[in-house]
């Protein structure tokens, strides 16, 4: 996988600059936006290093009708955070969808585990170590267009960890930003909005 701007139909796809939020000076130390890759067959992103799963995004599929300023909860005993939405949290979704993102590395501390795939089987693989999720996901796994890879976090996890949010158009995301606007943020930097278009676009001209 390259990471970078320039990107192919294969390849990732700086995020739009212009909805990022603007940089901001907070007790002398200037706060850069975190600049995101996505890549496009899948929707995978990563912030920072491609190469450190610590900066891999995944995403949990909230319903923007239900979606509140608490912690997140999943339909059972924990929270599925997916690694490809284009090709798992998106095609599962009901209704309108609200992509909340959180690097890999931010589970740490919590109850969790990665699997290759979501739901059950015998062959579903799994890790509960970061370094090895990286080894359990392979190469090129960012360019497949069937993966479901994802993350559960026993019981809920805090909303104010949630470090990106994308939604279905302008709307969608402004709604969700109404909500979310009292929030704090458990990170250095502030909480960046998207839209889906912008971060996982069906073409690199998007």
């Amino acid at each position: 996988m390259a990471a970078g701007s320039g990107a192919t139909a294969r390849g990732p796809r700086l995020a739009t600059t212009s909805a990022l939020p603007r940089v901001r000076t907070e007790n002398a130390r200037i706060l850069v936006p975190m600049k995101l890759n996505t890549w496009l067959n899948s929707g995978f992103c990563a912030c920072g290093d491609h190469t450190d799963p610590s900066n891999w995004l995944v995403w949990f599929p909230a319903e923007l009708a239900s979606l509140t300023d608490g912690p997140l909860a999943g339909d059972s005993e924990s929270v599925p955070f997916f690694l490809t939405p284009k090709t798992s949290a998106l095609q599962a979704g009901n209704g309108e969808i609200v992509l909340l993102g959180v690097p890999l590395g931010d589970l740490e501390g919590s109850s969790w585990r990665f699997d290759d795939r979501s739901g059950a089987g015998s062959d579903v693989r799994s890790a509960e170590r970061l370094e090895d999720v990286a080894p359990l996901m392979g190469a090129d796994f960012g360019h497949r267009t069937g993966g479901s890879a994802v993350a559960q976090v026993r019981g809920t996890f805090p909303i104010e960890r949630v470090r990106v949010v994308a939604g279905q158009n302008r709307p969608a995301t402004k709604r969700a930003m109404g909500i979310l606007s009292a929030v704090a943020s458990d990170f250095d930097g502030e909480r960046q909005f998207h839209t889906m278009p912008e971060l996982f676009p069906e073409t690199a001209g998007a």
